[in-house]
């Protein structure tokens, strides 16, 4: 029993004789709002208890340096910068644009007002970013139009004084991105299309002049429509454009010489890179009945085209219109 008593008291005095391991506290510094604070906490603490201690709670968008999770070492700086987001919402207004059209009928100098202008309205939508209390940056995050600027058309006269000249037949011809016709006399003209969008890529008169086959601009960018295929009766009154439904032509279509409307037409599509386009290298048939577009047949189909292909064929009809080169 003494032995055992002495075996219990001798665990006790060891024991209470152990030195004991303390956990000595950091000095830190907390910064926020432009006001530092100097506390004390135990090692291994972190710097998110030491904001906890600071009594300081962050948002979202604020930054903590160093970050929140970092173990406290002595003397350490934390900061904490404020950041918020502000947006505002502004109206701007879009000017109109002036469009002018040549018109030979008119005087030169001569204008007329087609189409007024009417200037239009887009809202945007700006993030402002403060860091501090103090704008760092802003940016554009949204943008809608409200409504869209109308165009002011204006007619501008460009008619010249000329001596009048006798022309057996019938002529058309493109200025300005309009048709023109001329019958018997150079004084005898009027127009045919005045869109102010021909491109001149195809411009062909069948062999009775009564329709006039030319090609249009697209409305559409580049990289998805070229121009688009019309055709336009010049006895007509007045004359009214119909599209034929198709687009991208760059190299050839034309009237079949000596024959009842028909035409021959080759493709391409857009492209971003030069020229602008990849060659189908088809050929396609397109006739008419009574003046109105009817049955297409396909000639050649879409094919590389050898060497240089990529730019495209072209083609011309025999005087006769027999034959196709």
């Amino acid at each position: 029993m003494t032995r055992k008593l002495l075996a219990i008291f001798a665990v006790f005095f060891f024991a209470a004789c152990t030195p004991q391991v303390q956990r000595a506290d950091l000095a830190v510094s907390v910064t926020a709002d432009g006001i530092s604070q100097n506390i004390k906490l135990p090692a291994g603490s972190t710097v998110q208890q030491a904001l906890t201690a600071a009594g300081i709670s962050l948002s979202q968008t604020d930054r903590v340096a160093p970050p929140a999770y970092t173990l406290l070492t002595e003397g350490m700086a934390i900061t904490i910068t404020r950041v918020r987001e502000e947006f505002e919402t502004q109206q701007v207004i879009i000017p109109f644009e002036r469009q002018e059209l040549h018109n030979e009928s008119l005087p030169a100098g001569e204008t007329r007002l087609v189409q007024a202008g009417q200037n239009g309205l887009r809202e945007i939508t700006i993030r402002h970013v403060f860091e501090n209390g103090i704008e760092i940056g802003n940016s554009v995050v949204s943008e809608n139009i409200l409504q869209a600027a109308t165009p002011e058309i204006v007619m501008i006269g460009v008619q010249s004084p000329f001596a009048p000249l006798t022309i057996p037949g019938k002529l058309v011809y493109l200025t300005g991105g309009n048709a023109w016709i001329m019958e018997g006399s150079t004084s005898n003209r009027r127009p045919l299309v005045t869109t102010g969008d021909l491109d001149s890529k195809v411009f062909s008169l069948s062999s009775d002049g009564k329709l006039l086959l030319f090609t249009r601009k697209s409305a559409l960018p580049l990289d998805q429509e070229i121009n688009t295929l019309w055709v336009v009766n010049t006895t007509a009154q007045p004359p009214t454009p119909v599209s034929l439904g198709i687009s991208n032509v760059v190299h050839f279509a034309a009237w079949q010489p000596d024959k009842e409307y028909l035409i021959a037409y080759s493709t391409v599509e857009p492209r971003t890179t030069a020229p602008g386009w990849q060659a189908n290298n088809d050929l396609h048939f397109l006739a008419f009945e009574d003046g109105v577009p009817d049955r297409t047949t396909d000639v050649l189909e879409t094919n590389s085209g050898g060497i240089y292909g990529w730019w495209g064929m072209t083609f011309a009809w025999s005087p006769d219109g027999h034959s196709l080169a």
